[in-house]
C-alpha cells in the first residue's frame, strides 16, 4: 500500500519489525525535543520564582548588594610587593556585599582598621610574643550577628614567612586576649573586656539603697581565650561576645559565642588560603 507523495509502501501488518523501529526513533526524538522544552521552561520558571527581591537574604550567600552600606574603614592598605602582590586591604578581602552565612551563623562587617605596625592591634602584654620586625601589617574587623546581639572581632597578623607566622601562633594560644578590639567606630578599645565608657556630662552621686554588688562566678568570667590559627603566613586571632557586655552564663550563651567564632575564624582564614 502506498500514500500519495510517498513512494515507499507502509506495510499493511503493524507488527512489521522494520515499522516499529522507525516509528519508535521518531517518537523517541518527539518525546525527547519535548522533554528539553519542559526542562527549559521548568528551569526559566525556576529563576523567576527563586530570584531574591533586593535586600532578601540569599541561603548560603547572604543578603542581596543592593543598599548595603560599608562601615568605614580606619588607616590605609599596605602597598603590594613582589612577594605579597595581592592587596593587603579590608575592602578586597571583605567587602561588606559579602557577609558570613554558614553553620546557622550569619553576621555583616561592622568596622574595620588596618595598618603596618602591628603593635598597635596587640595588647601591651602581648608584643613581646612578636619577633622583631618580623610583623608587616595587621587588619582588625568586627562582625556583628544578623540580630546584634553577639560580635566578633578577626584580626590578621602578616609575617615575611610561614615559619614566623606559625612560631607566633603557637605562642599566642593560650595566653587569654592577646589583640585589641575593634570598636563599632573602627577604633581599638583600651580594655577590650570593658565596654566604652559613656560620653557626656558626669552623673550625680547615686542616693538611696547601694548598689548591688558585681556577679561573681562563670557570668564574670571576661573574654574567653581567642581561637589563634596560623593560615600560611598570616595569624588569625578571633573571639566573641555579647554586645550587652553579660558573660556567658548559660550553655546557649556559650554555643552563640563558639558559633560566632568558628564562622568568623573560618570565613577569614579562608581569604588567605591563596593570598
Amino acid at each position: 500500500m502506498t500514500t500519495q507523495g510517498d513512494s515507499h509502501p507502509i506495510p499493511a501488518d503493524p507488527a512489521d519489525p522494520s515499522m516499529r523501529v522507525r516509528t519508535g526513533a521518531r517518537g523517541g526524538a518527539r518525546r525527547l525535543l519535548l522533554g528539553s522544552v519542559t526542562v527549559v521552561a521548568l528551569g526559566a520558571a525556576g529563576w523567576v520564582v527563586s530570584s531574591p527581591h533586593p535586600g532578601d537574604w540569599l541561603p548560603g550567600l547572604g543578603p542581596s548588594s543592593k543598599d548595603v552600606q560599608s562601615p568605614s574603614v580606619i588607616g590605609s592598605p599596605l602597598p603590594t610587593s613582589q612577594a605579597n602582590p595581592n592587596p593587603f586591604d579590608v575592602k578586597r578581602l571583605f567587602p561588606a556585599t559579602r557577609p558570613i552565612d554558614l553553620e546557622n551563623y550569619k553576621g555583616k562587617l561592622a568596622a574595620a582598621q588596618q595598618g603596618p605596625e602591628c603593635v598597635q592591634a596587640l595588647q601591651d602584654t602581648a608584643r613581646a610574643l612578636l619577633p622583631s620586625g618580623a610583623c608587616q601589617g595587621y587588619l582588625a574587623v568586627e562582625f556583628s550577628r544578623q540580630d546584634g546581639k553577639v560580635v566578633t572581632s578577626a584580626t590578621v597578623l602578616r609575617f615575611a614567612s610561614d615559619q614566623d607566622s606559625a612560631k607566633v601562633a603557637q605562642l599566642m594560644r593560650g595566653q587569654g586576649t592577646v589583640v585589641r578590639w575593634v570598636q563599632a567606630d573602627g577604633n581599638f578599645a583600651t580594655d577590650p573586656s570593658t565596654p566604652a565608657a559613656p560620653t557626656g556630662p558626669a552623673s550625680p552621686p547615686a542616693t538611696g539603697p547601694s548598689p548591688t554588688p558585681a556577679p561573681t562566678g562563670p557570668a564574670a568570667k571576661a573574654d574567653q581565650p581567642p581561637r589563634v590559627e596560623a593560615v600560611r603566613h598570616y595569624v588569625t586571632v578571633t573571639s566573641s561576645r555579647f554586645q550587652d557586655g553579660h558573660s556567658a552564663a548559660t550553655p546557649q550563651d556559650q554555643q552563640d559565642l563558639d558559633q560566632a567564632t568558628r564562622a568568623v575564624s573560618y570565613t577569614v582564614g579562608a581569604a588567605f588560603i591563596w593570598s
